[in-house]
């Protein structure tokens, strides 16, 4: 017997299951939905509103914040475990065309903003036709040029979250499950219970010394 941390929507929102009775007969098109309503959308608007609310979130941190949940909803749309050998960079850029995010060139934000931003301090820059292209970042006005009003972005990552609920329901109603299947399958991924031979090697050593 398999198990896994679940998501259930109740008082006890995580909890070990199993495997495989969570898939065959626990996990439903409601649970999903639940999921992206009260784990996800409630998420973005509560951090989003502290971030943009003042002074106190750095300047990056829109952006960080965003770029992670819109990996994770990709990867739940497309049934991919969230590591990134898995849910590519290409199959999020796919996910962020198919919902209107960052149009039109989703790609080339993701590039430059989330990959500069998660592997480095700061965005990269990218150069067209011998000239370095300038980008922004705003938070308060959207400008000319290339770069990201962060509350718009913030506003089509929650579009998308809303979207995807709609599909989720219509299939629901037509008692069809492609969808539903997906999203379980990177939930499920989502919820595996490392041990030690699931670690990488910098990771085994410091395994001997968790306290439990």
């Amino acid at each position: 017997m398999k198990r896994i941390v679940g998501y259930f929507p109740d008082k006890e929102t995580w909890r070990k299951t199993d495997e495989e009775e969570y898939r065959r007969s626990i996990f439903s098109h409601n649970i999903a939905i639940h999921y992206l309503k009260h784990e996800i959308q409630e998420s973005v608007e509560r951090e989003m509103n502290v971030i943009l609310s003042g002074t106190k979130a750095g300047f990056y941190a829109g952006l960080r914040f965003l770029f992670a949940e819109v990996n994770g909803l990709a990867c739940l749309y497309w049934g991919k475990d969230s590591d990134s050998k898995n849910c590519k960079a290409e199959l999020v850029v796919e996910f962020m065309r198919k919902f209107g995010i960052l149009q039109p060139t989703p790609g080339l934000h993701y590039e430059v903003f989330r990959h500069g931003l998660m592997h480095s301090h700061h965005p990269k820059w990218i150069k067209k036709n011998k000239k370095v292209i300038g980008w922004y970042i705003d938070n308060e006005e959207k400008r000319k040029g290339f770069g990201v009003y962060v509350p718009e972005f913030r506003d089509q990552v929650i579009s998308s979250i809303k979207e995807f609920i709609a599909e989720l329901e219509k299939e629901r109603d037509n008692k069809e499950g492609t969808l539903l299947n997906r999203f379980r399958d990177g939930l499920i991924a989502s919820g595996k219970i490392l041990t030690k031979k699931d670690l990488k090697e910098y990771a085994k050593d410091d395994y001997e010394k968790l306290k439990v």
